[in-house]
């Protein structure tokens, strides 16, 4: 096992732990500036427990379903283990990795706004390692065709926080939901956490010259996780309306466009895959033809995404026309171009996980960019008309420059 948890950290952590020291450091610098800002909001012990379990939880899920990771055990699985020591020290490294880069960023913000005692901070790391733990558990029990069980298992956790609200109860469902996870896995076999599907879908690549547009299509389908964030973007398109109006004379209406392109899974296909770039980059004029299709790629799903906020738009609040469909088709094709140039020219290396590679912070510059000019144009309608103008010059330059090369 020990063997196991020192060859594993250096898969995830790196060499010499540099992805560790990092997260630390970011962390330290998010609570110093937090706390010294003076940024004090009433925060309740229920959410900072929820926060910890349902975060935490989402990322290892990730982390478990990643093909990085797949890759990592198909090596160490050809040596010989121990079954019971290798599938602890998998999840013990997977949770540190977890919450080391990932919930300790949430953990210094919630603990620089606000107060908290000795044991509710102690009991929200508990909640965190219970959330590793039991998300392994909960990924055996599906992978062996138990789905519903995991689902129950996680509504008694989430009713214990939410519905009884008292330290003592989380502590108590921490606790068992722990000794039954590890109960649980003490009798998990190593291949439980390995996928040679997913494993096979690291290096499987068209062996034809055919749409490029449908090797997309069929690289999405293949990926629930891309499918799961995209329908989530959809569900948050119709909520959206609900919460924007117009504020002080300003149409929020662009501000919601801007915030469903953050579309991380799809707007990282080459960072995400390696092999998929480096064929791409030594063919003979595949950059444009590559770059076209997936431009149209992206802003097809943007678009798909924008529609439905638009529709709910029309239902809560009314009043969309033809202004609201260019602007929509605006910020659909605007953030699909700078998704792709940045992918393209500045691809996302030395990652380890897919969660590390969801979660780097340029997921944020396209998004940032679209709010910026959906403020401008929110304040100054004329500018849609000039950004428009803009945008088609930029197209026939890109299409120019692409078939060029």
């Amino acid at each position: 096992m020990k063997n196991t948890i020192k060859a594993l950290s250096k898969q995830f952590f790196g060499a010499k732990y540099e992805s560790a020291r990092k997260s630390l450091l970011a962390a330290a610098i998010l609570f110093i500036a937090i706390y010294a800002a003076e940024i004090r909001v009433a925060v309740a012990p229920a959410i900072l427990y929820l926060t910890s379990t349902l975060f935490t939880a989402g990322v290892m899920w990730q982390v478990l379903t990643g093909r990085r990771q797949m890759e990592a055990m198909q090596g160490m699985l050809m040596l010989p283990f121990d079954h019971r020591g290798f599938v602890f020290g998998y999840v013990l490294v997977l949770g540190a990795h977890t919450l080391v880069t990932k919930t300790l960023l949430v953990w210094a913000l919630f603990f620089a706004a606000a107060s908290w005692r000795i044991g509710e901070i102690a009991l929200a790391v508990l909640c965190g390692c219970m959330a590793c733990v039991v998300t392994a558990a909960g990924y055996r029990m599906c992978r062996r065709g138990h789905a519903v069980l995991p689902l129950l298992w996680a509504a008694g956790i989430l009713a214990a926080i939410l519905l009884l609200c008292q330290w003592a109860a989380v502590l108590s469902a921490a606790a068992v939901s722990v000794i039954t996870a590890v109960l649980y896995l003490a009798f998990a076999d190593a291949y439980d956490f390995y996928s040679a599907g997913v494993a096979k879908k690291a290096v499987r690549h068209t062996g034809r010259t055919g749409s490029v547009f449908t090797y997309l299509m069929r690289y999405l389908m293949a990926n629930k996780a891309y499918l799961i964030n995209t329908a989530g973007l959809a569900a948050v398109a119709g909520f959206l309306p609900l919460l924007f109006g117009e504020v002080q004379g300003m149409n929020m209406f662009p501000i919601g466009l801007a915030i469903l392109c953050l579309n991380t899974p799809i707007c990282t296909l080459l960072s995400c895959d390696p092999d998929l770039e480096q064929a791409i980059r030594v063919l003979p004029g595949q950059a444009g033809r590559f770059c076209r299709k997936y431009c149209l790629f992206i802003f097809a799903i943007n678009s798909i995404v924008a529609c439905i906020y638009l529709c709910s738009w029309q239902l809560i609040n009314g009043g969309t026309g033809f202004v609201h469909g260019i602007t929509l088709l605006l910020f659909a094709l605007q953030s699909a171009i700078l998704s792709v140039v940045l992918e393209w020219r500045y691809p996302i290396r030395g990652w380890k996980t897919e969660s590390d590679l969801w979660h780097h912070p340029r997921k944020y510059l396209v998004p940032l960019i679209m709010l910026l000019a959906a403020a401008l144009v929110g304040i100054w309608p004329p500018a849609l008309w000039i950004w428009a103008a803009a945008l088609l010059t930029e197209c026939c330059v890109l299409l120019v420059v692409t078939r060029r090369d």
